[in-house]
């Protein structure tokens, strides 16, 4: 069987300065990219100071996957009860409708 696997976006704090000259900048962000990182991207929180994340992309493991797994099984259950509590109220208030409603919308 095939397991179909997600690309989890994993990131770390970038703590590199971006003063300096354009060349000590693009040869620090160099290593980073040489290291494997695809992407910065700022991080601006309310009230907090601002911050920079690296960011790559890999293949979730087993035990991301696990958990993906359970968690989509669940939320299918849930959703199957949902439907089901749905149908039973529906079939009560059908029950409870008297005959000329059941008339006018033709049951």
């Amino acid at each position: 069987m095939n397991i179909k696997r997600i690309q989890v976006k994993e990131t770390q704090r970038y703590w590199g300065d971006f003063d300096g000259t354009l060349e000590s900048i693009i040869v620090a962000l160099q290593a980073e990219l040489d290291a494997g990182w695809v992407g910065l991207e700022y991080d601006h929180e309310p009230y907090e100071d601002s911050t920079h994340y690296l960011y790559k992309f890999r293949e979730e493991n087993d035990q991301e996957y696990n958990k993906r797994v359970k968690q989509l099984e669940k939320e299918k259950a849930e959703k199957a009860k949902a439907k089901e509590r749905k149908l039973q109220q529906l079939k009560k208030d059908l029950a409870s409708l008297s005959d000329a409603d059941k008339k006018l919308l033709g049951l």
